[in-house]
């Protein structure tokens, strides 16, 4: 497939996906030595539990739906973290398989990821909707919130159509173009929008724990 493209696009696939994964990774490393730098909250409560055990628990807190009060009682919020997840997970490898591991794109595997695309972008007309009718979320909505929400769901049903192109033997199309061009933007938008969250999470799930794991809120059995 790999010879089957023109150099535009095998440029646009490949030295320029670099460079933007580059610079993504520069703003995060960034974003990581400035966090690390600054200094943990002071703690003037009594030690009565186990910080570092309440950190761990924190931290593990998404892999326990049940922890949580809004997936406990509505699973389905929960299925859809995950099955939502997957796709992005799937959609960004998607781009690097094309075009550095054609192979791997087999029929049935990018079969399997459209159906997770799918289901992505499905998920993704409900939260837009829920962004903008449920007056709760809508007040704490940011113009990064709809854009993102909004961006990603339209990225979904592009790949969607690009790897449908793709079982057909059309490694270089319109939809192919517009798909790299949308990742190499993400690449360059994701550092500075809400996106990013996943490297912020652990820092602040970390800090959760380990102020309230030191409280003996979380994880009461462990004692300091």
């Amino acid at each position: 497939m790999k010879g089957e493209v023109s150099y535009a696009l095998y440029v646009l696939q490949e030295p320029v996906q670099y460079v933007c994964l580059g610079f993504m990774a520069l703003m995060y490393a960034m974003k990581i030595r400035q966090l690390l730098k600054k200094p943990a909250p002071p703690e003037k409560a009594e030690l009565k539990g186990d910080r570092f055990a309440g950190a761990v628990h924190s931290l593990a807190n998404v892999l326990r739906p049940w922890g949580m009060e809004s997936t406990r009682n509505h699973g389905y919020f929960y299925a859809e973290f995950v099955l939502f997840h997957i796709a992005v997970v799937l959609t960004i490898g998607s781009t690097f398989f094309i075009p550095l591991m054609p192979w791997v794109m087999t029929p049935f595997v990018s079969k399997v990821i459209m159906a997770f695309m799918g289901i992505a972008f499905l998920i993704g007309l409900r939260r837009i909707y829920r962004r903008f009718t449920t007056p709760e979320i809508r007040v704490i909505s940011s113009p990064d919130d709809y854009f993102a929400v909004i961006l990603m769901t339209v990225f979904f049903a592009v790949g969607f159509v690009t790897l449908g192109l793709w079982i057909e033997g059309r490694a270089e199309t319109g939809w192919m173009w517009l798909f790299f061009l949308m990742t190499t933007f993400f690449l360059l938008y994701v550092p500075f929008s809400k996106i990013s969250h996943y490297v912020l999470y652990p820092f602040g799930r970390v800090m959760f724990g380990q102020i309230f794991g030191g409280r003996g809120v979380l994880n009461r059995h462990q004692k300091a």
